[in-house]
């Protein structure tokens, strides 16, 4: 008797979470298509962050307002050698203002391709494929890809960090990044 009250709990515990399954799984197959909730103030927030970096002849660049599109704790990766090179905010800021100083940059515009974003909750991912111009609007100085993190903050969304690598001879942006 005992083994058979035992059975039955474990046939009814089995048969409890089947359904639960089915349950999630049919609600899966019928769900209306993804939307990103707040496509556009993502979108907004990247756009906002290439607007920051670029400045055309006769303007300044704007390095003190950089931080304001990015959260504090900001980290950016790139792959523009063949190994990856890390760094902060400040430390972008800076290595930036440098290479503008430096190079007697004139003009920097960086704008977007592509982009898609996804989100899920106050987390975010854009990618997004751009180009530059440096010095002149009539040369594409560099295309690239960048992955664009951003977390959703009180002040709107924010990226919490960049990965992104460049077009090389032998690293061409694919076409579906191109779209």
């Amino acid at each position: 008797m005992k083994n058979l009250v035992i059975a039955l709990g474990c046939l009814l515990t089995l048969s409890a979470c089947q359904s639960g399954e089915n349950k999630v799984a049919a609600e899966t197959k019928t769900a209306t298509p993804y939307t990103v909730p707040d496509d556009a103030a993502i979108t907004q927030a990247v756009h906002d962050a290439y607007t920051a970096i670029s400045f055309k002849k006769g303007e300044q660049p704007r390095f003190d307002e950089i931080k304001n599109y990015f959260i504090p704790q900001t980290q950016m990766i790139n792959f523009r050698a063949d190994t990856a090179g890390f760094t902060n905010l400040p430390a972008f800021v800076n290595l930036y203002k440098q290479f503008v100083n430096t190079n007697h940059i004139r003009l920097f515009y960086e704008e977007e391709l592509y982009g898609k974003n996804e989100q899920f909750g106050k987390i975010a991912h854009r990618i997004s494929t751009y180009k530059t111009y440096l010095n002149t609007m009539d040369t594409i100085a560099e295309r690239g890809v960048n992955s664009f993190q951003l977390i959703k903050t009180p002040r709107g969304w924010k990226v919490s960090s960049i990965i992104w690598d460049v077009e090389k001879p032998t690293l061409k942006v694919p076409a579906y990044y191109l779209k």
